[in-house]
């Protein structure tokens, strides 16, 4: 541990470009000042997915200002297509065909991004390539993209003069990510071809790579061999290089079948690409290039192999100092394999033992691969990223090239976790970088869906359990997936969406206004987790080191209660702990703690999915505020069974109101407008209570679906967002009656099952089973701003998750609600 203290020395000056000078000369007094709501650059990020053509200026400005208000501190622009589904599956019928990408109207809102963003204090930067992989675009020509050996192989026999035409090499066709789902797809084929090498095998028992010829000046241009061969059976293998055809995906709908993924063992190529990627930007965007707009973000690798490149078998040999020609020739012919995806050791099986000499050889050529890509590939993008004075966001995993060194190389590497995880695991290879380079922040793509999880139902609740994990894992700085850009009028909600991916983060997310507390939980966790530098743990915890304190955060990501945390402790701290409480944004001290030689143990009781910060500051002073601890004696129930008078408020309609005896399940009733109710109940009481009698009040709500906003007698007390649903509420009450309200935003499922109950009013597309479906094209009563045609339909969205007999999610406050005097 002492160690690793040592390694960071000095991580309080790295990468300061993005977050201002936050972690620079930070102090627990500062830290403190900052807990209850900490300052933009410590705040999440989202991903900012424009659809095609359906972007607005109207709506940029909108969201912007969504994200400064919910707590967002910036996002990333993808350009895709105007809809997924496993790659780009187009909308029909889009409403400004016009906006292609780069046009002047495309050009003309991303400087309005740039504008709006620096008006409010945010960041923003773009993907590297149209789509959200990898490194590609329009400007990109088969000449110069992504490359791989083809071969032919002709059986001849020796001991004469041999006469034939050698088969050109059949040429690659990309069957990436767009086959499986994509309607209609068919793959692109390359056109381009160029010659290798002709080497000939000796048909024989034991083959050695010295029996293998090189040949090639025997064969002419239009592949002709003739060659007076030796003695035997020989088989001729025809080796040449051809575009593999990868693509960037999901591309926007007027550039499918036009780009291609850059050839990323090229330097030349790889400068080629960066320069038409950031001229034109720095020449719209002008003097927001480097100030608002400040980085370019590369997603993890999904390019399919590349294994070739013009001037390849020079730098094999330069690096290897033996030619690789031969190699692959005794590979294809022991193996009896192709020349195709399974040729580097990236996708081959292993070998057995007496293929040692194989797979030295397998083991060469990846290396020698791994060099060109990050040498002539990723070097290249970051130093001209900070030529520009841009910087690199990179997820640099998925390829035939080193995670290690690409987190190196990345001024903020990247990793990701996905929603539904019981555990988000580490990615050893990031940690390990940024230990060795000081690398202060480790961002995430962070909450990515899969359709049969993300369904319009998700909620700050449920995302609880991977955003803790998340941190425990290493990761302290959230980029969101995903914020969709809704460039249409609000009355069309929930609005686009990524296809069937993501978790639907929005301005028309019917919890928008309440989950800022989610937020700010988010943000107060990476305040606190980017200071210092990372120290390795193996519990469900993380530890940052720094010069003022030494700070844990622990988790309990158990089903049941988790009572004791056993921590190092640090020589030179205060031997009493502080509680940092990203839920509440409360410091408090503890008692309940014991010493024991190199260790601490904490009683926190812990509820499962809870979370605390805690820390261990160097030396006694203490200039903040920090709450006395309360240690509960006794308590006493009061049940709330009174009437609640509840308003509500739809996301999409006109407010009404209903009174309830009891509390109940909205999708339990028959009436249709609570069945299929989305947006905000507010939920009315009152309460007598005699408050001299206790130290504190807590109310407990229960359990509800999905977030409550409480007031009490009139005044905001807070947002509960995760279980336990309990607030100490004792501030706000009064001797005698009290009005107590909670405000339970309620998520759109039941709503868009609700309109399935009605006949649909566009035409239906792609239909993927549990996945969902797609809306074929925007109908023509939405391009003409016409009245709907469907009165019973509310919702408006292009991929349906639901059908007529989905079942209804529990929906609304359940109880039972309670106040508990505690003394």
């Amino acid at each position: 541990m002492g160690l690793f203290r040592c390694v960071f020395i000095g991580l309080f000056l790295v990468n300061m470009s993005l977050l201002g000078q936050g972690g620079q000369g930070e102090t627990l007094q500062s830290l403190a000042e900052k807990f209850p709501a900490p300052t933009v650059q410590y705040h999440p990020h989202v991903w900012w997915h424009w659809l095609g053509s359906n972007f607005s200026k109207e709506g940029i400005t909108k969201d912007l200002e969504a994200w400064k208000e919910a707590g967002i501190g910036g996002g990333t622009i993808f350009n895709i297509a105007s809809s997924v589904q496993n790659s780009h599956a187009p909308m029909l019928n889009n409403p400004w065909p016009e906006q292609t990408f780069r046009s002047p109207a495309y050009w003309d809102a991303i400087l309005h991004a740039a504008k709006e963003a620096d008006r409010l204090g945010l960041i923003i930067g773009l993907h590297g390539t149209p789509g959200y992989a990898t490194t590609g675009g329009p400007w990109i020509t088969e000449e110069r993209a992504m490359k791989a050996v083809v071969s032919s192989k002709t059986e001849v026999d020796g001991g004469k003069a041999v006469s034939v035409t050698l088969i050109r090499p059949e040429l690659p066709d990309f069957t990436g990510y767009d086959a499986s789902y994509t309607p209609g797809y068919k793959p692109w084929k390359a056109h381009l071809y160029w010659d290798i090498a002709v080497m000939a095998v000796p048909e024989k028992a034991n083959v050695t790579v010295e029996d293998i010829l090189d040949i090639s000046t025997s064969m002419n241009a239009e592949g002709r061999l003739e060659w007076q061969a030796p003695e035997g059976k020989w088989i001729i293998y025809r080796y040449g290089y051809a575009p593999t055809m990868a693509h960037p995906h999901p591309l926007p709908d007027d550039i499918i079948g036009k780009a291609w993924e850059v050839d990323k063992m090229s330097r030349e190529d790889n400068i080629y690409h960066w320069t038409q990627l950031l001229e034109p930007l720095k020449d719209n965007i002008g003097e927001y290039f480097g100030r608002s707009f400040t980085y370019i973000w590369i997603d993890s690798y999904e390019s399919g192999y590349q294994n070739w490149t013009h001037g390849f078998r020079e730098e094999y040999i330069r690096i290897k100092n033996y030619d690789p020609l031969p190699w692959i020739a005794y590979y294809q012919y022991v193996t009896a394999k192709d020349i195709d995806t399974h040729f580097t050791a990236w996708h081959s099986p292993k070998f057995e033992s007496d293929r040692t000499d194989l797979q030295v050889f397998l083991r060469d050529y990846d290396d020698v691969v791994n060099r060109l890509f990050t040498d002539n590939g990723w070097t290249v993008a970051r130093d001209m990223l900070h030529k520009y004075g841009l910087k690199l966001y990179w997820e640099p995993y998925g390829g035939p090239f080193s995670n290690y060194e690409g987190a190196m190389l990345a001024d903020i590497p990247v990793n990701e976790f996905w929603t539904g995880s019981e555990y988000v695991g580490k990615n050893l290879q990031t940690e390990m970088a940024a230990v060795r380079f000081d690398k202060r922040i480790v961002a995430a793509e962070a909450f990515t869906g899969r359709p049969e999880r993300s369904q319009y139902t998700e909620d700050p609740a449920w995302l609880k359990h991977v955003a803790d994990g998340g941190y425990a894992a290493g990761n302290n700085m959230y980029f969101l997936h995903h914020w969709v850009h809704q460039p249409f009028d609000d009355r069309y909600q929930p609005g686009l969406g990524m296809g069937w991916w993501g978790t639907h983060f929005s301005r028309h997310q019917t919890w928008f206004r309440p989950g800022k507390a989610f937020f700010t939980y988010l943000a107060r966790c990476q305040m606190l987790l980017q200071q210092g530098a990372p120290v390795p743990t193996a519990d469900y915890s993380a530890h940052r080191s720094t010069p003022i304190a030494e700070i844990f955060f622990v988790v309990n990501p158990d089903k049941t209660m988790r009572k004791t945390y056993r921590l190092p402790f640090i020589k030179g701290t205060s031997p009493t702990p502080e509680l940092w409480n990203p839920y509440t944004g409360t410091i408090s001290t503890t008692t309940q703690y014991r010493q024991d030689g190199d260790s601490v143990s904490i009683d926190l009781n812990l509820q499962p999915d809870e979370s605390m910060f805690v820390v261990f500051p160097y030396g006694k002073e203490r200039k903040y505020a920090v709450l006395p601890e309360f240690i509960v004696s006794n308590e006493t129930v009061m049940d709330v069974n009174g009437v609640w008078d509840v308003s509500f408020e739809p996301k999409l309609g006109k407010p009404f109101k209903r009174r309830f005896t009891s509390l109940v399940d909205f999708s339990k009733q028959k009436d249709d407008a609570l069945k299929y109710f989305a947006g905000t109940a507010r939920y009315e009481t009152t309460v007598n209570v005699k408050l001299s009698d206790y130290k504190r009040v807590i109310l407990d709500l229960g359990e509800l679906e999905d977030i409550a906003e409480l007031e009490i007698n009139g005044k905001p007390a807070g947002v509960l967002w995760a279980p336990p649903y309990r607030a100490d509420v004792t501030p706000y009450l009064k001797a005698g009656v009290n009005r107590i309200a909670a405000l339970v935003s309620v998520n759109w499922a039941n709503r868009l099952i609700g309109d399935e109950q009605e006949p649909a009013d566009f035409e239906w597309g792609s239909d993927q089973g549990e996945r969902g479906r797609a809306m074929l094209a925007f109908p023509d009563w939405f391009v003409k701003n016409e009245p709907r045609p469907s009165k019973g339909r509310v919702g408006f969205n292009v991929w349906y998750y639901y059908r007529k007999d989905s079942p209804l999610k529990p929906a609304g406050l359940f109880g039972p609600v309670k106040l508990v005097g505690q003394n």
